[in-house]
């Protein structure tokens, strides 16, 4: 949750500092604490969850895998709609064009110049992984031409005359896989 939408749901006061810290992922962000409990409304239920607060988060609030998996939603692509396992409410999700335009991916959010700044990062995360994964896919390839070595020692054989359970149960007996 963004620590502008704590303030203007009267929540800033439930937020415990002892949870400060770094949230990192696509981005890294500073945690300004956790509101423990608090109740959202969904459709006519109201469902407790907690909320990391975050500094300059520009969604105003995510919901977290926990808190998805303790209500026992589930997102449903094909009807469009989030449904609360726990009640069986369903909610429709919002189109592109009832966003907020800060939330739009196609759209300029509130501040264009952070905007741009992380499209540059992106872009440049973007080459750094497109030229790793470039090198990756030519060692791979190589790797692929070179046959996997197998130990005989080790490896039971299309042609050996006996199965991994009696070769399980001869090394229960004390023998060493080797020597069966």
């Amino acid at each position: 949750m963004s620590a502008a939408c704590a303030e203007r749901c009267h929540i800033m006061r439930l937020v415990d500092s002892r949870w400060a810290g770094i949230a990192k992922g696509v981005g890294v962000q500073k945690i300004i604490g956790r509101i423990h409990m608090v109740q959202i409304q969904i459709e006519s239920d109201f469902l407790t969850t907690s909320f990391s607060v975050l500094e300059q988060q520009h969604m105003e609030m995510l919901l977290g895998l926990d808190m998805l998996k303790r209500h026992q939603c589930c997102i449903d692509l094909k009807r469009n709609v989030l449904r609360i396992g726990t009640t069986g409410t369903e909610t429709p999700f919002l189109s592109e064009r009832d966003l907020p335009e800060s939330a739009r991916l196609s759209g300029r959010g509130e501040d264009e110049s952070t905007g741009e700044g992380l499209r540059q990062v992106e872009d440049q995360d973007l080459a750094r992984a497109l030229e790793q994964s470039s090198r990756e896919a030519c060692t791979s390839q190589s790797s692929r031409n070179t046959k996997p070595r197998i130990d005989p020692a080790t490896s039971i054989l299309p042609t050996d005359r006996f199965t991994e359970n009696e070769v399980k149960e001869l090394v229960s007996l004390g023998f060493t896989r080797e020597q069966v």
